[in-house]
């Protein structure tokens, strides 16, 4: 976690944003009873976030748990039945960036 109160605040708010809105539509799209309503919300949250990313290299500051916390989705992205795109270019940038990390990618 960033150590200055502000970046800590601000992790804290995306390690929530993924946990409690990106990962609660993705699980929607595979358990829930209207997929493509999970979806649309999915690309709601990613045009949030990629808004919020664009220009920056990690979502708090330095590379931190927050931006940890989305690797999980990232990695799963098949399963939800979406493909980062050009639609999120700076989600996908930066997703590209997570992945590649060597202690990452030595776990795909």
């Amino acid at each position: 976690m960033p150590k200055e109160p502000a970046l800590k605040a601000r992790a804290r708010i995306w390690i929530d944003f993924c946990n409690s809105r990106l990962q609660a539509a993705a699980h929607e799209v595979r358990y829930g009873s209207d997929p493509d309503k999970a979806k649309d919300k999915i690309r709601e949250h990613l045009a949030v976030l990629d808004r919020e990313i664009e220009g920056k290299a990690y979502i708090a500051g330095a590379y931190s748990l927050a931006d940890i916390t989305f690797i999980p989705f990232f990695t799963r992205q098949d399963r939800y039945g979406l493909t980062l795109d050009g639609s999120v270019p700076h989600v996908k940038r930066w997703m590209e960036r997570l992945l590649a990390r060597p202690a990452v990618n030595s776990t795909l």
